[in-house]
């Protein structure tokens, strides 16, 4: 332990402290050196101990300083001297950030040798002045103590990748409703987009919490609740982007959102009338489709006045004989009843005719069964979900000429996530190797390991990993 020394001591001159005039600024300018290559962790550590000595004066480290600090530190991990390792010299107050406390687990995680020192670190900042520091660091202490491959992917490598307001929501309506069965996270929508959770927590001011606005996902969540035919349904999985289904010229503008459910699609038709003399009345879009989809019912827009938009509904029931069926092509025809009227007043005449449109074809294809999922330690969680159900096969790409078409094609074909910047081809590459992520309808984490080598085209090596049988197939029969 470094001795405090008083003013008096530092006046007179009495004892020997190397360090007693120090200046923050001074030190915090020498710990640059923790960025240069090659690390010299031997002049690290005597920097590590000025800092400790300033701390152990009272000197305040603000957020960012503390922050950078503890990043720059991390970079001793990589040297192979191992004198670097010697963690519990590191100053305490420098982890004092949830940021750096989900590092350090990271780090222990990873590091057999260094987990012994990262255990006794999280032990200290579970005595830290905050909230969220002192539960993070609780929460991987009890992560870390399991010593289980499992646990750290899920829980510290790649963590939860739900909505955290859809989570809140998920839990409120669970506490409504009395049950005996166990809250099920597969009822709880996925983040939309990749959460960086970093660049989120180093925020020099910390500003007032905002209202969280609803995402799309929970606009159509409340919205399609509100039908009463889809009350049953079940949690949304996940919503398409629109697809036109006419020209932007034509007289009737449709276009389609497809909503998926576990077992069932809704089909919104966005409607728009452009003709100003003309209302149209119980509007339906009717569709056909070419696999084993089965059509329950339609719900009709009940009325559409000249550019004024309206919404009508198809539901319809998945594949239950053969659940690999996922592909289908809808042919759709809208129907409604037309009513002349004045284009100066709009009032319409009393009597009606019946009428349809033909519409685009529509296409569902896997990608509208995933949802997009980050692991950033793709690894971590190809060893979590395991080989039960692992799957391979070998497909020849003949008519794709380079690897990174290969590539592109495959990402927006499946609809999945790259991981570990795969989807970057290195230059002058003959094989490569893509890994995505992903969330099949139900729940389901899927992942895809595709080993690429070019040649004549392009030779494909996908395997396939779920802790459920049906995704593995799915995506297999897809692709091929």
């Amino acid at each position: 332990m470094i001795k405090k020394f008083d003013k008096k001591d530092e006046e007179t001159g009495s004892g020997s402290n190397p360090f007693q005039h120090l200046e923050k600024s001074a030190v915090l300018q020498e710990a640059r050196i923790f960025n240069e290559t090659p690390i010299n962790p031997r002049r690290c550590l005597h920097i590590l101990t000025k800092i400790l000595y300033l701390l152990n004066q009272g000197e305040h480290f603000g957020t960012t300083e503390a922050t950078e600090a503890f990043f720059a530190m991390t970079r001793l991990f990589q040297s192979n001297d191992t004198s670097g390792y010697r963690l519990n010299t590191f100053p305490t107050p420098l982890f004092s950030h949830p940021a750096a406390v989900s590092a350090l687990a990271k780090f222990g995680a990873q590091n057999e040798s260094l987990l012994p020192s990262i255990l006794v670190l999280l032990q200290r900042c579970m005595m830290d002045s905050d909230d969220e520091v002192r539960d993070r660091a609780t929460f991987y202490l009890n992560v870390l103590q399991q010593r289980q491959i499992a646990l750290n992917a899920a829980y510290i490598f790649n963590g939860l990748t739900v909505s955290v307001p859809g989570m809140e929501k998920a839990l409120h309506q669970y506490t409504l409703e009395p049950s005996d069965k166990p809250f099920d996270m597969k009822t709880v929508p996925l983040a939309t987009a990749p959460i960086f959770e970093q660049k989120a927590e180093i925020a020099l001011v910390a500003s007032k919490p905002e209202k969280i606005a609803p995402s799309r996902h929970d606009i159509f969540q409340e919205q399609l609740a509100a039908i009463p035919e889809f009350k049953s349904l079940g949690p949304l999985f996940k919503s398409s982007e629109p697809v036109q289904l006419t020209e932007a010229e034509t007289e009737y503008f449709v276009c389609c959102t497809k909503h998926v459910f576990t077992n069932h699609m809704v089909f919104q038709f966005d409607c728009t009338n452009t003709l100003n003399d003309q209302l149209l009345e119980r509007v339906t879009v009717q569709m056909e489709p070419s696999d084993a989809y089965d059509v329950i019912r339609s719900i009709p827009a009940a009325s559409l006045s000249y550019n004024q938009p309206g919404m009508c509904y198809t539901l319809v029931r998945l594949p239950q004989d053969d659940p690999t069926a996922v592909a289908c092509t809808f042919s759709c025809t809208m129907k409604f009843t037309v009513r002349d009227c004045n284009p100066n007043t709009g009032v319409p005449e009393d009597d009606g005719y019946d009428d349809e449109y033909v519409l685009e074809d529509l296409e569902v294809t896997v990608s509208d069964h995933i949802q997009k999922v980050l692991k950033p330690n793709f690894a971590a969680a190809w060893e979590e979900v395991g080989d039960d159900f692992e799957k391979e096969e070998t497909f020849a790409l003949s008519s794709i000429k380079t690897l990174d078409e290969a590539v592109g094609n495959i990402i927006k074909f499946l609809g999945m996530q790259p991981c570990e910047r795969s989807d970057k081809v290195p230059e002058n590459k003959n094989s490569h190797t893509l890994y995505l992520a992903g969330v099949y309808r139900g729940g389901y984490d899927v992942l895809v390991r595709s080993r690429l080598a070019l040649g004549d085209g392009v030779t494909m090596q996908v395997t396939v990993r779920s802790k459920d049988e049906t995704p593995v197939d799915v995506i297999l029969a897809s692709v091929g």
